[in-house]
C-alpha cells in the first residue's frame, strides 16, 4: 500500500502548485493523500502510516519534511518515497532521485527500495548529518530569508551574514581512536556526503558502510574561511590543514559556549557542556533510492 503525505509549506509554495498532480496519480494507484499542518504534525501523520501497515509514504517537502518524518519511519519496514519540494533537497540528491516533477513522482512511486543508515544525535534521527558551530548558525540566519530563494544564494548570503558575528567556540570531541579539544569553525557528524544544498561536507562518506565521518573545521581567520568556503561544493576543502575528517561508528561532541544543534535541514536543539552522543544504526531507514 502507498500513501502520500503533503508539507504544504515546504518550498514557498511550490508543493501546493503540484498538488493536483499529486492528487491525480495518487487516485491512479488507489492511495490516499495526508496534507500535513505542522512539523509535529508531520512525524504524527507518518507514525500513523507505519501503524496502519503502508509499505511506502511518498513525502512532499524539503529537508526538513523528511528529517520530521525519519523520526516515525527509523527501524520499520515503511519506505520513504522523497517528492523534492524545498530550496536544498539533499535527500533527493543523495538518494538519486531524478529532476523534475513529474520524474520525481514517477520515481517515488514505482522504483526499488533499499535499507540505508541512519545516525543518531541524542534522542534525534539524522540521515546526513547533525553538528554545531558555523553551519548550524548559518542555518539560523538562513531561516530568515524567503523561502522562494534559491537554496544556494540563501546560504552564501547566510554564510556572509553569520561570519562578522561568529566566535569559534572551544569545542571536546571524543571518538573511536581519538580525541580533540580547541576552537572550531563547526563538528559535524556525517552519514551522508552533503548538506547544505549540494555541499560535499564528507565526500567519501557512505549511507550503507555502518560508519560516520566525523568532520572538524578548525578555527581560521573570516578571510581564510571565504577562501576556502567555494572547495566545499567540490569536497576539495578536504585537503586544508585545518580540516580533519574521522571515520568512526560514534562519537560525543560538547561546545562551550552553547551552539545550535543542526540536522538535516532543521535546528532541532542546542549542545553545550553536557555534550551530545552520536551513534550509528546501520540499515536503520527503508528508501526508495537509485543509488
Amino acid at each position: 500500500m502507498i500513501r502520500f503525505l503533503v508539507n504544504p509549506a515546504a518550498g514557498g509554495g511550490r508543493v501546493k502548485r503540484h498538488l493536483g498532480g499529486i492528487r491525480e496519480r495518487a487516485a491512479e494507484v488507489g492511495a490516499e493523500v495526508s496534507v500535513s499542518c505542522s512539523g509535529a504534525d508531520l512525524t504524527a501523520q507518518a507514525r500513523q502510516a507505519v501503524d496502519d501497515g503502508i509499505e511506502r509514504l511518498v513525502v512532499a517537502g524539503g529537508d526538513g519534511t523528511m528529517h520530521l518524518v525519519v523520526q516515525a519511519l527509523a527501524e520499520t519496514s515503511c519506505a520513504l518515497g522523497v517528492l523534492p519540494m524545498g530550496r536544498g533537497n539533499d535527500y533527493a540528491s543523495s538518494l538519486g532521485v531524478p529532476r523534475g516533477f513529474s520524474a520525481a513522482l514517477e520515481f517515488a512511486v514505482s522504483h526499488e527500495t533499499r535499507r540505508i543508515d541512519l545516525g543518531r544525535a541524542g534522542a534525534e534521527w539524522f540521515a546526513f548529518y547533525a553538528g554545531a558551530g558555523f553551519d548550524s548558525e548559518c542555518s539560523k540566519t538562513a531561516e530568515a530569508h524567503p523561502r522562494w530563494w534559491p537554496n544556494s544564494v540563501t546560504y552564501n548570503i547566510a554564510v556572509v551574514r553569520t561570519l562578522f558575528a561568529y566566535r569559534p567556540p572551544v569545542a571536546r570531541i571524543e571518538y573511536e581512536g581519538g580525541s580533540f579539544e580547541g576552537e572550531v569553525m563547526f563538528a559535524t557528524v556525517c552519514n551522508g556526503p552533503q548538506f547544505g544544498g549540494g555541499m560535499q561536507i564528507a565526500p567519501s562518506a557512505d549511507l550503507t558502510d555502518g560508519i560516520l565521518d566525523l568532520v572538524i573545521v578548525r578555527a581560521v581567520g573570516k578571510a581564510e574561511l571565504l577562501r576556502i568556503f567555494p572547495s566545499v561544493y567540490r569536497g576539495a576543502h578536504v585537503d586544508h590543514p585545518a580540516v580533519s575528517i574521522h571515520r568512526t561508528p560514534w562519537a560525543r561532541l560538547d561546545f562551550e559556549p552553547t551552539m545550535l544543534l543542526g540536522s538535516d535541514g532543521e535546528l532541532v536543539g542546542e549542545v553545550g557542556a553536557e555534550g551530545v552522543e552520536m551513534t550509528v544504526a546501520p540499515q536503520a531507514l527503508n528508501v526508495v533510492s537509485g543509488c
